[in-house]
């Protein structure tokens, strides 16, 4: 069985004529001069999107770089917080630990128990360090919580003065000169 290739022929909509659509139609709108571009989002909706989701408002007006570094952040500062949690509460849970310095000894040789097991006689050394542990956890936790919050702060104001600065020309470049890679902006006076 062959394939027969037959030409696909399509219809048009007849055109409306300008000279007789009269006040019928609208005409086209005019595109923005390119000096007076808005950005995707406005200026305070970029801002509360990178406050709640840090870096959201910076993909949202194509700027893949910055949101990654935000949320990229985001993620590492709760991956960060998260363990220092575990920490703080194992040094909680094992705070009040010490440490057998010396045992008493029955008769035979053995050493003394009571009916529970539990040592009897032994000498123990404190933990001198569970207080100061548990405190270094803690303030380790809060660090990690100011750096969210730092993190969030700066997110959202980074994408307010982006979308403010929208239209603005690029005039900053990494030129490559004798001397190696250089950042060169340039400035009209």
């Amino acid at each position: 069985m062959g394939l027969a290739l037959v030409p696909v022929v399509r219809a048009h909509a007849q055109q409306v004529d300008s000279a007789r659509a009269g006040a019928r139609h609208k005409t086209p709108a005019r595109t923005p001069a390119p000096d007076t571009v808005k950005p995707p989002i406005s200026p305070k909706r970029a801002f509360f999107y990178s406050l709640l989701i840090p870096g959201y408002g910076q993909s949202v007006m194509n700027r893949p770089i910055a949101g990654s570094l935000f949320f990229g952040a985001e993620v590492t500062w709760i991956a960060l917080a998260t363990k220092s949690a575990f920490d703080l509460r194992y040094a909680r849970a094992h705070q009040k630990d010490s440490l057998v310095v010396a045992y008493a000894f029955d008769s035979t040789g053995a050493v003394q128990r009571d009916s529970l097991g539990r040592l009897v006689g032994a000498t123990y050394a404190p933990n001198r360090y569970a207080s100061d542990r548990v405190a270094a956890r803690r303030k380790h936790l809060e660090d990690y919580y100011a750096l969210l919050i730092a993190n969030h702060l700066l997110a959202g104001a980074e994408a307010f003065v982006s979308a403010q600065l929208w239209d603005v020309p690029e005039h900053v470049s990494i030129r490559a000169l004798p001397f190696g890679p250089a950042l060169v902006a340039s400035f009209r006076w």
